[in-house]
Protein backbone atom coordinates (compact mmCIF):
# COMPACT_ATOMS: atom_id res chain seq x y z
CA UNK A 1 0.00 0.00 0.00
CA UNK A 2 2.73 2.26 0.85
CA UNK A 3 4.48 1.91 -2.95
CA UNK A 4 0.89 2.39 -4.28
CA UNK A 5 0.87 6.05 -2.13
CA UNK A 6 4.03 6.83 -3.24
CA UNK A 7 3.35 6.06 -6.48
CA UNK A 8 0.28 7.56 -7.26
CA UNK A 9 1.41 11.01 -5.54
CA UNK A 10 4.23 11.39 -7.89
CA UNK A 11 1.93 10.74 -10.63
CA UNK A 12 -0.09 13.65 -9.79
CA UNK A 13 2.62 15.71 -9.34
CA UNK A 14 4.04 14.83 -12.20
CA UNK A 15 0.56 15.47 -14.31
CA UNK A 16 0.52 18.85 -12.40
CA UNK A 17 3.60 20.31 -13.55
CA UNK A 18 2.77 19.09 -17.10
CA UNK A 19 -0.62 20.59 -16.97
CA UNK A 20 0.83 23.43 -15.41
CA UNK A 21 3.87 24.49 -18.18
CA UNK A 22 2.57 22.82 -21.18
CA UNK A 23 -1.14 25.34 -20.96
CA UNK A 24 0.12 28.46 -22.19
CA UNK A 25 -0.74 29.96 -18.84
CA UNK A 26 0.78 33.69 -20.46
CA UNK A 27 -1.90 34.00 -23.85
CA UNK A 28 -4.77 32.97 -20.78
CA UNK A 29 -4.15 35.34 -18.73
CA UNK A 30 -3.63 38.33 -20.98
CA UNK A 31 -6.86 37.27 -22.17
CA UNK A 32 -8.83 37.65 -18.67
CA UNK A 33 -6.41 40.40 -17.18
CA UNK A 34 -6.45 42.95 -20.73
CA UNK A 35 -10.55 42.83 -20.43
CA UNK A 36 -11.21 42.93 -16.95
CA UNK A 37 -8.62 45.88 -16.62
CA UNK A 38 -10.08 47.25 -20.05
CA UNK A 39 -13.40 47.59 -18.31
CA UNK A 40 -12.58 49.16 -14.91
CA UNK A 41 -10.96 51.74 -16.33
CA UNK A 42 -13.91 52.44 -18.80
CA UNK A 43 -16.57 52.42 -15.98
CA UNK A 44 -13.86 54.29 -13.31
CA UNK A 45 -13.80 57.19 -15.87
CA UNK A 46 -17.72 56.86 -16.63
CA UNK A 47 -18.00 57.21 -12.44
CA UNK A 48 -15.53 59.68 -12.05
CA UNK A 49 -17.17 61.85 -14.86
CA UNK A 50 -20.77 61.48 -13.19
CA UNK A 51 -19.60 62.28 -9.52
CA UNK A 52 -17.96 65.76 -11.33
CA UNK A 53 -21.96 66.74 -12.17
CA UNK A 54 -22.88 65.91 -8.65
CA UNK A 55 -20.65 68.09 -7.00
CA UNK A 56 -21.22 70.89 -9.42
CA UNK A 57 -25.04 70.48 -8.27
CA UNK A 58 -23.88 71.19 -4.69
CA UNK A 59 -21.56 73.69 -5.50
CA UNK A 60 -18.27 71.76 -4.71
CA UNK A 61 -14.69 71.70 -6.91
CA UNK A 62 -14.61 69.13 -9.47
CA UNK A 63 -11.69 67.00 -9.92
CA UNK A 64 -10.36 64.84 -12.71
CA UNK A 65 -7.41 62.30 -12.56
CA UNK A 66 -5.59 60.74 -15.13
CA UNK A 67 -4.37 56.98 -15.00
CA UNK A 68 -0.62 56.99 -16.05
CA UNK A 69 0.17 53.40 -15.87
CA UNK A 70 -0.96 50.10 -14.87
CA UNK A 71 1.31 47.38 -14.05
CA UNK A 72 -0.26 43.74 -12.54
CA UNK A 73 2.25 41.45 -11.99
CA UNK A 74 1.02 37.95 -11.71
CA UNK A 75 3.26 34.82 -10.12
CA UNK A 76 2.43 31.27 -10.02
CA UNK A 77 4.39 29.04 -7.12
CA UNK A 78 4.57 25.17 -7.57
CA UNK A 79 5.52 23.54 -3.97
CA UNK A 80 5.58 19.80 -2.82
CA UNK A 81 4.32 19.60 0.52
CA UNK A 82 3.59 16.13 3.07
CA UNK A 83 0.57 15.10 4.43
CA UNK A 84 0.92 12.29 6.83
CA UNK A 85 -2.15 9.92 6.38
CA UNK A 86 -4.32 8.27 9.15
CA UNK A 87 -2.26 6.75 12.15
CA UNK A 88 -3.81 2.89 10.59
CA UNK A 89 -1.13 2.98 7.99
CA UNK A 90 2.73 4.18 7.84
CA UNK A 91 2.01 5.65 4.49
CA UNK A 92 3.24 9.76 3.81
CA UNK A 93 1.61 11.49 0.87
CA UNK A 94 3.42 13.91 -1.52
CA UNK A 95 0.99 16.53 -2.45
CA UNK A 96 1.31 18.92 -4.69
CA UNK A 97 0.34 22.72 -3.60
CA UNK A 98 -0.28 25.51 -6.28
CA UNK A 99 -0.55 29.09 -5.33
CA UNK A 100 -1.18 32.52 -7.44
CA UNK A 101 -1.08 35.99 -6.72
CA UNK A 102 -1.89 39.33 -8.36
CA UNK A 103 -0.48 42.59 -7.37
CA UNK A 104 -1.59 45.73 -9.71
CA UNK A 105 -0.36 48.73 -9.16
CA UNK A 106 -1.77 51.92 -10.53
CA UNK A 107 -0.27 55.24 -11.17
CA UNK A 108 -2.70 58.49 -11.36
CA UNK A 109 -1.70 62.15 -11.21
CA UNK A 110 -4.06 64.94 -11.18
CA UNK A 111 -5.02 66.38 -14.71
CA UNK A 112 -4.43 70.41 -14.06
CA UNK A 113 -1.77 72.77 -15.81
CA UNK A 114 -1.93 75.57 -18.45
CA UNK A 115 -3.00 73.25 -21.65
CA UNK A 116 -5.40 70.99 -20.08
CA UNK A 117 -7.65 74.12 -18.00
CA UNK A 118 -7.22 75.81 -21.44
CA UNK A 119 -9.26 72.77 -23.20
CA UNK A 120 -11.15 72.71 -20.47
CA UNK A 121 -12.88 75.82 -20.94
CA UNK A 122 -12.02 76.89 -24.67
CA UNK A 123 -15.58 76.31 -27.29
CA UNK A 124 -15.35 73.29 -28.79
CA UNK A 125 -14.40 73.32 -32.69
CA UNK A 126 -17.15 73.21 -34.92
CA UNK A 127 -14.85 70.47 -36.89
CA UNK A 128 -15.34 68.31 -34.00
CA UNK A 129 -18.89 68.68 -33.70
CA UNK A 130 -19.09 68.31 -37.94
CA UNK A 131 -16.66 64.76 -37.20
CA UNK A 132 -18.88 63.42 -34.70
CA UNK A 133 -22.18 64.07 -37.42
CA UNK A 134 -20.51 62.83 -40.04
CA UNK A 135 -20.39 59.33 -38.44
CA UNK A 136 -23.12 59.11 -37.65
CA UNK A 137 -23.59 60.37 -33.93
CA UNK A 138 -27.33 62.14 -33.71
CA UNK A 139 -27.56 65.48 -34.08
CA UNK A 140 -30.20 66.30 -32.18
CA UNK A 141 -28.27 65.08 -28.68
CA UNK A 142 -24.71 67.21 -30.28
CA UNK A 143 -26.62 70.56 -30.49
CA UNK A 144 -28.46 69.82 -27.25
CA UNK A 145 -25.62 69.35 -25.68
CA UNK A 146 -22.84 71.32 -27.41
CA UNK A 147 -24.20 74.46 -28.90
CA UNK A 148 -25.38 77.76 -27.41
CA UNK A 149 -26.72 79.18 -30.26
CA UNK A 150 -27.43 78.87 -33.30
CA UNK A 151 -28.16 81.04 -36.12
CA UNK A 152 -29.43 83.68 -33.26
CA UNK A 153 -31.44 81.26 -31.66
CA UNK A 154 -29.77 80.62 -28.30
CA UNK A 155 -30.16 77.26 -26.25
CA UNK A 156 -30.19 79.15 -22.41
CA UNK A 157 -32.62 80.05 -20.40
CA UNK A 158 -32.25 83.95 -21.41
CA UNK A 159 -32.89 82.67 -25.42
CA UNK A 160 -35.63 80.67 -27.39
CA UNK A 161 -35.12 77.03 -25.63
CA UNK A 162 -38.06 76.01 -27.10
CA UNK A 163 -37.32 76.59 -30.83
CA UNK A 164 -33.91 76.01 -30.39
CA UNK A 165 -35.10 72.37 -29.35
CA UNK A 166 -37.66 72.20 -32.41
CA UNK A 167 -34.45 72.59 -34.56
CA UNK A 168 -32.77 69.98 -33.21
CA UNK A 169 -35.43 67.58 -33.38
CA UNK A 170 -36.39 68.21 -37.04
CA UNK A 171 -32.83 68.31 -37.79
CA UNK A 172 -32.60 64.66 -35.88
CA UNK A 173 -35.81 63.57 -37.84
CA UNK A 174 -33.83 64.16 -41.56
CA UNK A 175 -30.91 62.40 -39.86
CA UNK A 176 -32.67 59.14 -38.95
CA UNK A 177 -34.34 58.94 -42.37
CA UNK A 178 -30.74 59.67 -44.12
CA UNK A 179 -31.77 63.27 -45.60
CA UNK A 180 -29.11 64.90 -43.18
CA UNK A 181 -25.63 64.41 -44.76
CA UNK A 182 -22.85 66.24 -42.82
CA UNK A 183 -19.22 66.59 -44.61
CA UNK A 184 -16.04 68.22 -45.80
CA UNK A 185 -15.15 70.09 -48.26
CA UNK A 186 -11.72 71.97 -49.23
CA UNK A 187 -10.77 75.69 -49.43
CA UNK A 188 -7.54 77.40 -49.68
CA UNK A 189 -6.77 79.43 -46.87
CA UNK A 190 -4.13 82.09 -47.30
CA UNK A 191 -1.46 82.66 -44.93
CA UNK A 192 0.61 85.16 -46.61
CA UNK A 193 1.08 88.72 -47.59
CA UNK A 194 0.73 89.26 -51.38
CA UNK A 195 3.83 88.37 -53.14
CA UNK A 196 4.95 89.62 -56.36
CA UNK A 197 4.41 86.60 -59.02
CA UNK A 198 7.30 87.80 -60.85
CA UNK A 199 9.44 87.16 -57.61
CA UNK A 200 8.81 83.16 -57.51
CA UNK A 201 10.76 80.85 -58.60
CA UNK A 202 9.85 77.59 -59.64
CA UNK A 203 11.91 76.26 -57.30
CA UNK A 204 9.49 77.82 -54.46
CA UNK A 205 6.30 76.33 -55.91
CA UNK A 206 8.26 73.16 -55.65
CA UNK A 207 9.31 73.40 -51.69
CA UNK A 208 6.04 74.83 -51.32
CA UNK A 209 4.06 72.04 -52.93
CA UNK A 210 6.20 69.97 -50.48
CA UNK A 211 5.66 71.37 -47.62
CA UNK A 212 1.57 71.23 -48.67
CA UNK A 213 0.88 74.31 -49.74
CA UNK A 214 -0.11 76.58 -52.88
CA UNK A 215 0.49 79.92 -54.27
CA UNK A 216 -3.03 81.05 -55.24
CA UNK A 217 -3.28 84.24 -57.46
CA UNK A 218 -5.42 87.51 -56.22
CA UNK A 219 -8.53 89.15 -58.72
CA UNK A 220 -6.04 90.98 -60.77
CA UNK A 221 -3.91 88.20 -61.60
CA UNK A 222 -0.77 90.38 -60.36
CA UNK A 223 -0.33 89.09 -56.92
CA UNK A 224 0.27 85.36 -55.77
CA UNK A 225 -0.60 84.42 -51.89
CA UNK A 226 0.55 81.25 -49.66
CA UNK A 227 -2.49 79.27 -49.04
CA UNK A 228 -2.89 75.63 -47.56
CA UNK A 229 -5.64 73.67 -47.46
CA UNK A 230 -8.22 73.80 -45.08
CA UNK A 231 -11.31 71.34 -44.41
CA UNK A 232 -14.65 73.59 -44.04
CA UNK A 233 -17.75 71.60 -42.74
CA UNK A 234 -20.53 71.41 -44.79
CA UNK A 235 -24.43 70.27 -44.35
CA UNK A 236 -26.75 69.19 -47.23
CA UNK A 237 -30.29 68.72 -47.25
CA UNK A 238 -31.34 65.67 -49.07
CA UNK A 239 -35.29 65.94 -48.57
CA UNK A 240 -38.68 66.70 -50.52
CA UNK A 241 -39.59 70.35 -50.86
CA UNK A 242 -41.83 70.68 -47.33
CA UNK A 243 -39.26 69.64 -45.40
CA UNK A 244 -36.82 71.82 -46.61
CA UNK A 245 -38.55 74.77 -46.60
CA UNK A 246 -39.83 74.08 -43.07
CA UNK A 247 -36.07 73.55 -41.93
CA UNK A 248 -34.54 76.22 -43.71
CA UNK A 249 -36.89 78.65 -42.63
CA UNK A 250 -36.54 77.44 -38.99
CA UNK A 251 -32.95 78.42 -39.39
CA UNK A 252 -33.20 81.75 -41.45
CA UNK A 253 -31.09 80.45 -44.27
CA UNK A 254 -31.81 81.76 -47.63
CA UNK A 255 -30.01 78.85 -49.63
CA UNK A 256 -31.77 76.12 -51.34
CA UNK A 257 -31.35 72.30 -50.15
CA UNK A 258 -29.12 71.29 -52.94
CA UNK A 259 -26.73 73.53 -52.09
CA UNK A 260 -24.23 72.89 -49.40
CA UNK A 261 -24.43 75.27 -46.54
CA UNK A 262 -21.15 75.62 -44.42
CA UNK A 263 -20.95 75.69 -40.60
CA UNK A 264 -18.99 78.44 -39.23
CA UNK A 265 -18.25 79.26 -35.68
CA UNK A 266 -19.40 82.58 -33.89
CA UNK A 267 -22.38 84.14 -33.24
CA UNK A 268 -24.27 86.44 -35.95
CA UNK A 269 -26.97 88.09 -33.81
CA UNK A 270 -27.13 91.78 -34.01
CA UNK A 271 -25.57 91.64 -37.30
CA UNK A 272 -28.56 90.00 -39.74
CA UNK A 273 -31.55 90.43 -38.65
CA UNK A 274 -33.43 87.38 -39.85
CA UNK A 275 -31.62 85.78 -42.77
CA UNK A 276 -28.16 83.83 -42.78
CA UNK A 277 -26.17 82.72 -45.74
CA UNK A 278 -24.90 79.97 -43.84
CA UNK A 279 -25.22 78.27 -40.00
CA UNK A 280 -23.34 80.23 -37.82
CA UNK A 281 -23.37 78.31 -34.35
CA UNK A 282 -21.59 79.40 -30.78
CA UNK A 283 -20.61 76.20 -29.22
CA UNK A 284 -19.97 75.10 -25.41
CA UNK A 285 -16.94 74.18 -23.88
CA UNK A 286 -16.67 70.84 -22.56
CA UNK A 287 -16.99 72.23 -18.75
CA UNK A 288 -19.98 74.51 -19.74
CA UNK A 289 -21.48 71.13 -21.26
CA UNK A 290 -20.26 69.40 -18.10
CA UNK A 291 -22.41 72.39 -16.16
CA UNK A 292 -25.07 71.91 -18.75
CA UNK A 293 -26.18 68.23 -17.82
CA UNK A 294 -25.60 68.99 -13.80
CA UNK A 295 -29.12 70.87 -14.45
CA UNK A 296 -29.96 67.27 -14.74
CA UNK A 297 -28.90 66.14 -11.44
CA UNK A 298 -32.32 65.36 -9.10
CA UNK A 299 -30.95 66.11 -5.26
CA UNK A 300 -33.32 64.63 -2.45
CA UNK A 301 -35.68 67.48 -1.50
CA UNK A 302 -33.93 67.01 2.13
CA UNK A 303 -30.89 68.51 0.34
CA UNK A 304 -32.49 71.49 -1.03
CA UNK A 305 -34.16 72.07 2.47
CA UNK A 306 -30.86 72.37 4.30
CA UNK A 307 -29.55 74.40 1.49
CA UNK A 308 -26.84 71.73 1.04
CA UNK A 309 -27.91 72.33 -2.95
CA UNK A 310 -30.12 74.84 -4.86
CA UNK A 311 -33.51 74.72 -6.33
CA UNK A 312 -32.21 76.14 -9.75
CA UNK A 313 -28.55 77.42 -11.10
CA UNK A 314 -27.68 80.18 -8.52
CA UNK A 315 -25.53 81.88 -11.83
CA UNK A 316 -26.13 83.30 -15.31
CA UNK A 317 -26.50 80.89 -18.19
CA UNK A 318 -27.72 77.37 -18.43
CA UNK A 319 -30.88 77.37 -16.18
CA UNK A 320 -33.18 74.76 -18.54
CA UNK A 321 -36.10 73.90 -17.68
CA UNK A 322 -36.50 71.60 -20.43
CA UNK A 323 -33.36 69.64 -19.38
CA UNK A 324 -35.29 66.53 -18.56
CA UNK A 325 -35.94 65.86 -22.66
CA UNK A 326 -31.86 65.48 -22.57
CA UNK A 327 -30.57 64.18 -19.38
CA UNK A 328 -31.56 63.36 -16.17
CA UNK A 329 -29.57 61.76 -13.12
CA UNK A 330 -31.59 60.66 -10.20
CA UNK A 331 -30.97 60.11 -6.27
CA UNK A 332 -31.83 56.78 -4.04
CA UNK A 333 -30.72 55.80 -0.20
CA UNK A 334 -30.18 52.26 -1.28
CA UNK A 335 -27.90 51.66 -3.66
CA UNK A 336 -30.01 51.09 -6.99
CA UNK A 337 -29.88 48.46 -9.86
CA UNK A 338 -27.70 50.54 -12.32
CA UNK A 339 -24.44 50.03 -14.15
CA UNK A 340 -23.73 53.61 -13.69
CA UNK A 341 -24.19 55.01 -10.04
CA UNK A 342 -21.44 57.44 -7.60
CA UNK A 343 -22.64 57.49 -4.07
CA UNK A 344 -21.85 61.39 -2.81
CA UNK A 345 -22.76 63.10 0.78
CA UNK A 346 -24.85 59.62 1.50
CA UNK A 347 -27.23 58.81 -1.42
CA UNK A 348 -26.36 57.31 -4.87
CA UNK A 349 -26.84 59.36 -7.52
CA UNK A 350 -27.61 57.38 -10.61
CA UNK A 351 -28.75 56.81 -14.39
CA UNK A 352 -31.77 54.74 -14.65
CA UNK A 353 -31.28 51.62 -17.10
CA UNK A 354 -34.49 52.77 -19.20
CA UNK A 355 -33.72 55.83 -19.74
CA UNK A 356 -32.00 55.59 -22.87
CA UNK A 357 -32.32 59.46 -23.88
CA UNK A 358 -30.14 60.08 -20.48
CA UNK A 359 -27.35 56.81 -21.44
CA UNK A 360 -26.95 58.21 -25.18
CA UNK A 361 -26.08 61.85 -24.02
CA UNK A 362 -23.89 60.30 -21.60
CA UNK A 363 -22.46 58.46 -24.19
CA UNK A 364 -22.08 61.08 -26.88
CA UNK A 365 -20.34 63.46 -23.84
CA UNK A 366 -18.35 61.07 -22.18
CA UNK A 367 -17.03 60.57 -26.21
CA UNK A 368 -16.75 64.27 -26.66
CA UNK A 369 -14.89 64.22 -23.18
CA UNK A 370 -12.02 62.26 -24.15
CA UNK A 371 -11.94 63.82 -27.78
CA UNK A 372 -10.82 66.91 -26.63
CA UNK A 373 -9.45 66.96 -22.86
CA UNK A 374 -7.59 63.11 -23.18
CA UNK A 375 -7.64 62.29 -26.46
CA UNK A 376 -5.81 65.45 -27.53
CA UNK A 377 -2.64 64.67 -25.55
CA UNK A 378 -1.12 61.14 -26.04
CA UNK A 379 0.81 61.38 -22.80
CA UNK A 380 -2.19 61.42 -20.95
CA UNK A 381 -3.32 57.57 -22.39
CA UNK A 382 -2.49 54.97 -19.37
CA UNK A 383 0.67 52.31 -20.02
CA UNK A 384 -0.91 49.14 -19.01
CA UNK A 385 1.74 46.26 -18.71
CA UNK A 386 0.50 43.12 -18.03
CA UNK A 387 2.69 39.59 -17.42
CA UNK A 388 2.89 37.23 -20.35
CA UNK A 389 4.61 34.26 -19.28
CA UNK A 390 3.98 31.51 -17.28
CA UNK A 391 5.79 29.59 -14.11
Amino acid sequence: MKANAVFYSILASCLLVQLISGCSVGPQMLQGVYLSYNDRVRATADEELLLNMVRLRYLATIEFLSINSISAQASFNVSLGAEIAPSDTDSTLVIPELQYSDRPTFSFSPQRGTQFAKRLVEPIKIDTLAYLAASDWPIKILLQLLVKEINGIVNESHGDIESFYKIADNLGDLQKKHKLLFAFTEYQKPVSAPIDKNLLKASDLISAAKAGYTFIPDTEGVHLRLSEPTPQPIMLLRTTAPEERDILKQLGVTKTGDEPIELRAGSKRGFHSSTYSNIHLRTRSVLGAIVYLTQGVTPPQSHIDRNLTFSSWPFPGPDNDKIDQVFRVKASKPRPQARLAVQYRGYWFYIDETDLTSKSTFLVFSEIYRLALVGSDRSQAPLLTLPLGGP
